[in-house]
């Protein structure tokens, strides 16, 4: 069962790219991961374009951007929890919701999805989200049927030839992180081409080491 769900969307807007992009890994062991992660894609994706290309249009500050993508991920989170109650079940998602607006991003993060910035030079990669894990590495934060806790939220401007890239815990649980930047790091990945192969390149290596869990990615270079 692929628990895990991804939205990537893209339109112009005044002669500018709007990128949007969504990766949801659905809880391995409760009831409905699948649909918990699906329900929140798609959800986001109605809020790009039922609000944050409006609030784009009207030049609102990143605060009110922000806040909004917020109040949308809380309403996700009672949905669920209301689908739950009803069948005596928990279900819930990592999140990590990107929207770019020309160079500038803004990121909301709840769980152990995460968001990287890749830089021009070979192997310079920073995390930018933090998991949201317990000791024993449970989650302690997701959207879903349990106590409301807000996401994590970034906004910052990419440069010229840097990257972004968002992936569900199984593209990276055995791997380092430098050699994902490494691997994504190059001014040959231009095409949508070149960066399938290369997340493929990443994605069939991590399964001969053995991952079992569901792999999803999604990256984004500034030309």
């Amino acid at each position: 069962m692929n628990e895990d769900s991804l939205s990537l969307q893209e339109v112009t807007l005044k002669r500018k790219k709007l990128l949007f992009a969504v990766v949801c890994d659905g809880i391995g062991g409760l009831w409905g991961g699948e649909k918990a992660s699906g329900f929140v894609a798609e959800r986001m994706t109605e809020w790009f374009y039922q609000e944050a290309i409006g609030l784009l249009k009207k030049k609102k500050g990143g605060r009110r951007i922000l806040q909004s993508g917020i109040r949308s991920l809380y309403a996700c989170n009672e949905e669920l929890s209301d689908f739950g109650r009803h069948r005596q079940k928990k279900l819930g998602t990592a999140v990590t919701v990107l929207l770019l607006d020309g160079r500038k991003y803004f990121l909301w993060h709840s769980g152990d999805t995460r968001a990287y910035r890749i830089g021009k030079r070979a192997g310079k990669i920073k995390q930018l989200t933090k998991d949201h894990l317990e000791e024993g590495q449970a989650l302690n934060r997701c959207v879903g049927s349990f106590s409301w806790k807000k996401p994590d939220t970034f906004t910052g401007h990419l440069r010229k030839g840097e990257s972004l890239f968002m992936c569900s815990d199984g593209f990276r649980n055995r791997i380092a992180e430098e050699r994902l930047g490494e691997t994504l790091q190059g001014r040959e990945i231009r095409t949508r081409e070149q960066i399938f192969l290369r997340l493929k390149e990443i994605a069939d290596w991590v399964k001969r080491q053995g991952e079992k869990d569901n792999i999803s990615a999604v990256f984004i270079r500034l030309l």
